[in-house]
């Protein structure tokens, strides 16, 4: 399925979002306590998914980047419950053990609560948690995106190439962000606030990627 040119400017925004926050993630002289190092390196690790996840579409290999957009969207949890409500203790006890006790739902609930952001983040779970399992784990969202009229023809639509594009650049741009904020780099936490404003909305209004 080629891609539309629609489709190609907004990767392109996307791309040019995640390529403007990295000199301003470089402005600043961060602690090296072991928080703020296993959040840096969350933000690199998810930078790179994201970098490849648009490449995977770029190349129309669209079932392997909708793969990716799982394990981007929960290492954004992650990283953000490490850098702000995790404890000491369960920090420590995911440096040594790699281990985290909560659940994907407890965390999205720690996230709003810390964060003061209503019930965003447990909404974003609810909606799109069984999806990006579904593509992640070879579910019927993306076996059955594998055909067309009985064919073996992908018929990822526009909309949901386009939502998931959105959502994971996104969702990398919060992490980048709340890691400023909490070092006392505000005006830089703005700046990357501002690049999630440049690439757009999801198609149409259209939430597909729940389905």
């Amino acid at each position: 399925m080629a891609l539309t040119q629609k489709l190609k400017e907004h990767l392109a925004r996307c791309e040019k979002a995640m390529q403007s926050a990295k000199p301003i993630l470089a402005k600043p002289h961060f602690p090296t306590d072991n928080r703020t190092l296993t959040v840096i390196g969350f933000v690199s690790m998810l930078i790179e998914h994201q970098e490849s996840l648009l490449v995977l579409v770029m190349h129309e290999k669209t079932g392997s980047a909708f793969a990716l957009a799982r394990p981007i969207v929960e290492g954004a949890y992650r990283g953000m419950w490490l850098n702000l409500p995790a404890t000491d203790d369960e920090v420590k006890k995911f440096n040594e053990k790699d281990q985290i006790d909560l659940g994907f739902g407890d965390i999205a609930k720690k996230l709003d609560a810390a964060y003061g952001t209503g019930d965003f983040f447990e909404n974003l779970k609810t909606r799109s948690w069984k999806a990006l399992n579904s593509y992640t784990h070879g579910g019927m969202l993306q076996i059955g995106r594998r055909f067309t009229n009985n064919e073996l023809v992908s018929n990822y639509s526009d909309a949901e190439i386009y939502e998931i594009c959105s959502a994971v650049t996104t969702v990398v741009l919060v992490l980048v962000s709340v890691l400023l904020k909490k070092h006392g780099n505000r005006d830089l936490a703005l700046e990357i606030d501002a690049l999630v404003e440049t690439y757009g909305p999801v198609a149409d209004g259209k939430k597909t990627v729940a389905k």
